[in-house]
């Protein structure tokens, strides 16, 4: 706690940003909530000063939060390096698969749009839940910890914001249905090879009720992996190379989705993205964007066994 701490704090890693930048490693942002576009960096969006420093009871702070996840991250970016260098005659084995989930799983719940839902979560460790019970709360002499400490604890800004790195832990205690579901996985790359895939902040596209499940909410979803690769994770009958068309629709979900921010390497592309997103809008057919690219690709969900 007494080292320097650090203030920006990356809800989308730079490392993972880099993926989506042109030759000058910058890239377009476009701000919905300002309705303007601007150039900018891995560096310089998609953060929050002071996102992941937790305060506790006495005043002291700590950036531990922030430091996990950078730990957490290291685990993932040989794989992510891996699987982005692929085509789509690639072969992906399911290693680098896993630390891909893994990546995902923390990544999901640091979002902005979940910090929430989490919070919302956190309140239901250290009870008789069932989702949770693999972080219990012990005296130091193996008792079990009062009602009262659990109460504080549960209560306490600290275990609000320490919760997301708890949360993700769920799939891995309930069975192995999470790998069922990985080993699925298919990679959906441009014709060209060109980075016509876009990126916002809430970058995961999941389309049912359960996106705040911690078991099921990475069980069927869109995910950009890069600009030119994208993750399907569900049973869905699609070829490697879809028609070119399918990034404008990808890419007025992703626009939907975002909370505020999303970025393009290429500032025509982006506007011409808003101009098809705003139609939508001004027509009140928003709703129906983030269903229509699951029936393009096909939305039979996996399940185990078939």
């Amino acid at each position: 706690m007494n080292q320097q701490q650090s203030k920006k704090h990356h809800y989308l890693p730079r490392k993972y940003l880099r993926g989506f930048v042109n030759d000058h490693g910058s890239f377009y942002v476009y701000d919905k909530k300002a309705d303007n576009i601007f150039e900018s960096s891995p560096d310089s969006t998609f953060f929050e000063n002071k996102l992941n420093t937790v305060t506790f009871h006495d005043g002291s702070s700590s950036d531990f939060i922030e430091r996990l996840y950078a730990g957490l991250e290291s685990q993932s970016w040989d794989s992510l390096d891996v699987i982005r260098s692929t085509d789509q005659q690639s072969s992906i084995n399911l290693q680098d698969k896993m630390n891909l989930f893994l990546f995902l799983s923390f990544l999901h719940w640091r979002l902005p749009a979940n910090i929430a839902h989490a919070e919302e979560l956190s309140k239901r460790f250290f009870v008789n839940d069932k989702k949770y019970y693999y972080l219990k709360l012990m005296k130091s002499d193996e008792g079990a910890a009062s009602e009262e400490i659990i109460e504080q604890i549960r209560n306490s800004p600290a275990w609000k914001k320490a919760a997301r790195t708890a949360i993700p832990f769920a799939p891995f205690f309930h069975g192995s249905s999470w790998a069922h579901d990985v080993a699925a996985w298919k990679f959906l790359y441009t014709g060209d090879n060109e980075s016509w895939y876009i990126v916002g902040d809430n970058p995961i596209i999941t389309s049912d009720e359960n996106d705040h499940d911690p078991l099921t909410c990475l069980k069927k979803f869109i995910f950009p992996v890069s600009g030119n690769i994208l993750l399907i994770s569900y049973r869905a009958e699609i070829e490697k190379i879809i028609e070119p068309g399918f990034a404008v629709e990808y890419g007025a979900a992703i626009l939907e989705r975002s909370k505020r921010f999303v970025a393009c390497h290429r500032k025509d592309f982006l506007e011409s993205l808003v101009k098809f997103y705003k139609l939508h809008v001004k027509f009140g057919k928003t709703s129906i964007i983030i269903p229509e690219i699951f029936r393009v690709l096909g939305s039979e969900l996996y399940e185990e066994g078939t």
